[in-house]
């Protein structure tokens, strides 16, 4: 065989290479962040589909290799290299590329309960803040009640209707229309109050009790899981002694509402 025949490509680094530019394109569609249904799958099983793909093929390639020695030839190095890096950004932990990042909602909304609490989940840090990796909850925040509180008197966050309730993952939900476009998810009351689908409410409106852990999020379309996140800013509240006119809650924050106006 000629020496450049031998340098020649093998027949499954073609496929390494397609893998690797899909790979690529699959950043850079997220990268634009088009929103819609179409990206929400696309972050939601891209990588995974991706990485299991880059994986299993990385492994066959290696056995490939290893059965044909030489193992390490430099027509063998680009393949596996290609491979390599579309496991390893497949893998990585990237927050949901929202199409509304820095479009912050037009209202203000208080916080939803009155007295003190800590924020468990909230920020831009995705070690301390899981809801980055979810559309809906993109820019949510998660609240839970101090040790002396006991539970927290959740309140209406903003004035809305009130368009459905479900059952959430940390108990009851509620979600209000709180302006074009714009739903309000309230997600881990233990008692709600009774209210009726379409009612209106008016903002500090009492609505029940959380024992654990409030999540708040808004989002373009209603319910839990669907659409995508909305940024939005609380107004004031107190956070370590301080008056904050107009603030985003972070992971590890103890803050106090004001009294609610209704």
């Amino acid at each position: 065989m000629s020496a450049r025949a031998s340098e020649r490509f093998e027949p499954w680094a073609w496929f390494a290479f397609a893998l690797a530019l899909a790979t690529l394109g699959l950043f850079l569609y997220l990268g634009s962040r088009p929103g819609g249904e179409a990206a929400r799958l696309a972050y939601r099983y891209g990588p995974l589909v991706g990485g299991g793909a880059a994986a299993v093929f990385l492994l066959g390639a290696l056995i490939h290799c290893l059965r044909r020695r030489p193992v390490l030839q430099r027509r063998r190095t680009w393949p596996l290299a290609a491979l390599g890096v579309s496991l390893w950004f497949c893998s990585l932990p990237i927050a949901y590329p929202s199409a509304h990042e820095g479009k912050y909602s037009p209202q203000a909304f208080r916080l939803p309960f009155e007295g003190p609490a800590r924020v468990r989940f909230g920020g831009e840090e995705g070690r301390s803040n899981p809801l980055l990796f979810d559309p809906s909850r993109r820019f949510g925040v998660c609240f839970e009640p101090l040790a002396a509180a006991g539970t927290l008197p959740v309140v209406a966050p903003c004035a809305g209707e009130l368009v459905a309730v479900f059952e959430g993952r940390n108990g009851a939900g509620l979600v209000l229309r709180s302006g074009a476009e714009e739903y309000c998810t309230l997600e881990g009351l233990d008692a709600p109050v009774p209210l009726a689908v379409g009612a209106a409410l008016a903002q500090g409106q009492v609505l029940g009790r959380a024992s654990a852990r409030l999540v708040l999020y808004l989002a373009d379309r209603p319910g839990p899981g669907r659409g995508e996140g909305i940024p939005v800013r609380f107004r004031d509240y107190r956070l370590g002694g301080r008056e904050v006119e107009l603030g985003l809650p972070v992971a590890g924050q103890e803050l106090e509402a004001r009294p609610a106006d209704g």
